[in-house]
């Protein structure tokens, strides 16, 4: 009874001056920071984790954009040389077909660079649709071609080896000529040119189409000098490839598919004979007719 006594007095007490939430305040401020300090953790992995997602998503963006950026730059880059084609060929035949040219993006696996082979290899292969020769080119310029392929790689060629040649274009002039590889990584040879060729230092060499493995008018190198040995039957230069042969880590792979040929019509094994028959029946007829006196091809 005493305590039951006590019991009720302590609920009115508490009832009117609420002693216990005052008392349940003050022990809340206590262990506030207790609880903090366990949360904390927990809070800071939440952040992290939507730190992470949120970077990942970045980072899968700034990818696709940049991806976008090097197609679109190789595009401009042949805008220009494909303005001057469809001119060139409206003046001629007053029509042209146009090549739609299709680019598929590769990531550099294993580079090669020693004097005597300048190879690449990327992760694409003849399950991804590659053939051997085509065209690789970064953002700024060619820089090799495909020349062995297996199922999920391929070995690309660079422009610098001393076994590669290139049919290029002077863009200023026109002029046709090779470029050599010198089995240095800056450097390509312009070899056998006319003493008086029209070249300068600063001219930009584009790819000239001949040999059908490269499309006409994908950047290739800057000439950087020029040389007329006295006494010798040839001139030399050397060139810059723009390509970043060395650190372009991204490349396309560049897919030119070729025109649809279309044969000419066989004749009929029916009209044939029909053909025949009008022919003997023209050279039947009496010279002095002079309206039948007329053959037409």
């Amino acid at each position: 009874m005493f305590y039951a006594l006590l019991a009720i007095i302590l609920m009115t007490l508490d009832y009117r001056g609420r002693y216990v939430e005052k008392i349940r305040a003050l022990g809340w401020r206590a262990v506030e920071p207790v609880v903090l300090a366990v949360e904390a953790p927990f809070a800071l992995g939440r952040r992290l984790g939507e730190e992470m997602r949120t970077r990942h998503e970045l980072m899968n963006d700034i990818a696709a954009l940049e991806r976008q950026r090097r197609q679109q730059s190789a595009e401009l880059a042949l805008l220009q040389e494909l303005r001057n084609d469809n001119r060139e060929l409206r003046a001629l035949l007053e029509a042209s077909r146009r090549l739609e040219t299709t680019y598929r993006s590769a990531e550099l696996m294993k580079i090669d660079l020693n004097p005597w082979s300048h190879r690449v290899v990327i992760n694409r292969g003849s399950s991804d649709g590659l053939s051997t020769g085509q065209p690789v080119m970064d953002s700024l310029g060619v820089i090799g071609q495909v020349d062995e392929l297996g199922l999920r790689t391929a070995q690309v060629i660079l422009i610098s080896d001393p076994d590669h040649a290139l049919p290029v274009r002077v863009q200023r002039t026109g002029l046709r000529t090779v470029a050599y590889g010198s089995g240095r990584i800056n450097r390509l040879r312009l070899t056998d040119l006319p003493m008086n060729v029209d070249l300068a230092p600063g001219d930009r060499l584009v790819t000239s189409g001949l040999g059908g493995a490269f499309p006409p008018g994908l950047p290739v190198a800057e000439v950087e000098s020029v040389l007329r040995p006295a006494g010798e039957a040839f001139a030399r230069a050397q060139a810059r490839p723009l390509g970043r042969l060395d650190r372009a880590r991204h490349v396309l792979v560049v897919d030119t598919p070729e025109p649809d040929v279309e044969a000419a019509p066989e004749p009929d094994a029916e009209e044939a004979p029909a053909g025949e028959s009008a022919t003997e029946a023209t050279a039947a007829e009496p010279d002095g007719d002079d309206s039948g006196g007329e053959v037409r091809s």
